[in-house]
């Protein structure tokens, strides 16, 4: 599966609004930090392990087969540190950061926002891969084990968000994909230029606009979301671009319990066929996921008691890439 930081993941709430919170007001150190549990079933013929946790067949006897489900018990962890220069409007933070927590997004950052008077915040930061994650070196291997090898993908992001006081939010990352070892397609009679078809190595793009609407006060909080996806890799077959289409809605029913539910499509195109099956890996991609919220719970001020569910699908013209993520979770999380 090309798109995993998904299963880590926890959606955290604040009781305010979906796009990034405003710059205290006052200097000093700010944050959240999540601890939970969950149990993920996972499908892909591509994907190895995921941090501590084994995924995928090491051995598979077909490639015209759909990838078999296997179910892992796994952390589910978010935190983040920010400290705040009041007198010039500027925070410099570490971790994940709430708003994107909410999104599904667990990419570990570094990063700095600065507040530039009407025309809204704008923001910088440094991605990292969150865990170790592996995949196959040759993915295509019959009928023998396969070996494992490091996949990372780190780069930077840039936002501007409450562009000149409204609640647009735009976005742009920019990450380097690296295969330690890339194999793909040694193991079959292809010719070099084949192989080059199937190189993992690559960039990869992403721009997104978003508007967050409010009902109600702030009662119903809804953020559509448009983003075109460039995964620029070095081998024609794996290379693709599409849009995604995305919602997240907020409920907040009072005081004390708040829901949120995240809604996206995905229809993506490769750019040459892949020589191992002889035609695209055209693909579409569904998810959807809910949260609830209980604040307070036991009387303990500042803790957020949260569980829920996530399930994600692609469905590629090619059997051999289906994949889906289904993830079961509960945590408690704490704001200071």
């Amino acid at each position: 599966m090309r798109y995993y930081s998904f299963l880590v993941l926890c959606a955290a709430v604040v009781p305010s609004v979906y796009a990034i919170e405003p710059i205290p007001k006052e200097s000093g150190f700010s944050g959240f930090i999540n601890l939970g549990a969950g149990v993920t079933s996972v499908e892909s013929n591509t994907l190895a392990k995921f941090g501590s946790v084994e995924l995928g067949d090491n051995t598979i006897d077909s490639l015209s087969q759909s990838p078999d489900s296997e179910t892992a018990g796994l952390p589910v962890i978010g935190l983040e540190v920010a400290y705040t220069f009041a007198s010039t409007r500027t925070q410099i933070f570490l971790g994940n950061q709430l708003e994107d927590y909410i999104r599904f997004d667990f990419s570990t950052r570094a990063g700095i926002r600065q507040e530039i008077g009407k025309a809204g915040v704008i923001g910088a930061s440094f991605l990292q891969t969150p865990l170790a994650t592996e995949v196959w070196e040759d993915p295509f291997v019959i009928g023998t084990g396969r070996s494992k090898t490091d996949r990372t993908s780190n780069g930077y992001r840039l936002i501007w968000d409450q562009v000149y006081g409204t609640a647009l939010e735009l976005r742009y990352s920019a990450r380097e994909v690296d295969i330690d070892s890339e194999r793909s397609g040694e193991a079959l009679a292809l010719s070099a230029s084949d192989r080059d078809l199937l190189d993992r190595n690559g960039d990869s793009n992403r721009f997104s606009a978003e508007y967050t609407f409010k009902r109600d006060g702030l009662k119903h909080l809804i953020t559509p979301a448009i983003a075109y996806l460039d995964e620029d890799r070095n081998g024609g077959a794996t290379a693709y671009d599409g849009l995604s289409f995305s919602v997240n809605y907020i409920y907040l029913m009072n005081n004390r319990w708040r829901f949120v539910t995240n809604a996206s499509f995905a229809n993506l195109g490769y750019d040459e066929a892949n020589p191992v099956f002889g035609t695209k890996a055209d693909s579409e991609r569904y998810g959807v996921s809910f949260t609830a919220f209980y604040a307070q719970p036991f009387g303990w001020k500042g803790w957020l008691a949260n569980a829920g569910a996530v399930w994600f699908e692609e469905d590629s013209d090619i059997d051999f890439y289906d994949a889906s993520v289904g993830l079961i979770n509960a945590g408690m999380l704490y704001r200071f």
